[in-house]
């Protein structure tokens, strides 16, 4: 069967077209565009009207690339932004005008169960009993999760994201030094309150999803240019987040543009995302993480699938 999944984020509005069979997924093709739909969102508690309707054009022009694919079924879930805002329901209503479908808000638990599902689905030859630490850090939230083939352990969704934190805290460039320990403040806040619950979990392996732990590993091993097979199973040492960071910490938004694997788009929100995975890593008590290229599409679109 073809599926189309289109994913409302924070950051950007991404696009899945595949044939899948209920286990696997074929002849896949992706598509992202960063709209910036819940900047502000913090702050404001509102969608920004200019990025609403950059946003439902977006999803627009997606819905009709799926429709001409031959997509048979096309599912549009939405997160964190969409999910905080007060205004959200004009949002939905646009995009009701322009595409005749209503988009699936998910909570934080529902996002991160089908992150988690995505991971397994991508994962070869798993262990068991190996229990995975999935870290989902998106723009405005970050799940992590625990489990193993057989379900899902433990899972939380943080009020912590890329574009949240930045802008929350980022008002100078380069950022400031207190704007930085400002982040890390409130990252470390939120990931005490999990930390002892965490710990009950031998943790074999942590997976991370998503543009921040990407981003991250493209810089690592300099690719400029991505796709499926140069990214998906790259390690990152917590080593190289710290070096990363120190890096960033002292540019300017557009001397960051010329960073090898950093897309121009994240130059202004990746330290804060970076931010977040290292403290993850520190509290953890975790050396390195693998990247996965399966994610909450292919998780939402089989969750979805099984619902028909």
């Amino acid at each position: 069967m073809k599926l189309a999944c289109i994913d409302i984020g924070t950051n950007s509005i991404r696009l899945m077209i595949a044939d899948f069979d209920g286990i696997h997924y074929s002849n896949v093709t992706k598509e992202l565009e960063m709209t910036r739909l819940g900047y502000g969102v913090n702050e404001t508690k509102t969608l920004d009207a200019s990025r609403m309707l950059l946003s439902a054009d977006v999803i627009e022009v997606y819905y009709k690339k799926a429709t001409i694919a031959g997509a048979q079924h096309i599912f549009m879930m939405a997160t964190s932004a969409v999910r905080d805002a007060i205004n959200s329901d004009e949002f939905i209503r646009i995009v009701r005008d322009k595409t005749g479908q209503e988009i699936d808000v998910i909570s934080g638990e529902l996002e991160a169960k089908v992150g988690f599902q995505g991971v397994l689905i991508g994962t070869e030859n798993i262990n068991e009993n190996a229990n995975l630490l999935i870290i989902d850090i998106g723009g405005g939230s970050t799940e992590l999760i625990i489990g193993n083939s057989k379900g899902i352990k433990f899972s939380k969704s943080l009020n912590i994201g890329a574009v949240r934190l930045t802008g929350a805290f980022v008002k100078h460039d380069p950022v400031l030094g207190e704007e930085v320990e400002a982040m890390k403040q409130v990252i470390v806040e939120q990931l005490e309150t999990i930390v002892d619950q965490v710990n009950r979990y031998k943790i074999n392996n942590a997976v991370g999803i998503g543009g921040t732990a990407t981003t991250v590993a493209t810089i690592v091993h300099r690719i400029d240019q991505y796709s499926h097979e140069n990214v998906h199973q790259l390690r990152v040492r917590k080593a190289d987040l710290f070096e990363i960071n120190d890096k960033l910490i002292g540019l300017k938004n557009e001397k960051r543009k010329e960073i090898i694997g950093l897309e121009e788009k994240r130059a202004d929100i990746i330290l804060a995302g970076s931010l977040i995975l290292q403290e993850i890593l520190m509290k953890l008590g975790l050396n390195e993480y693998s990247v996965s290229d399966f994610d909450n599409l292919e998780g939402y679109a089989a969750y979805k699938y099984a619902m028909l």
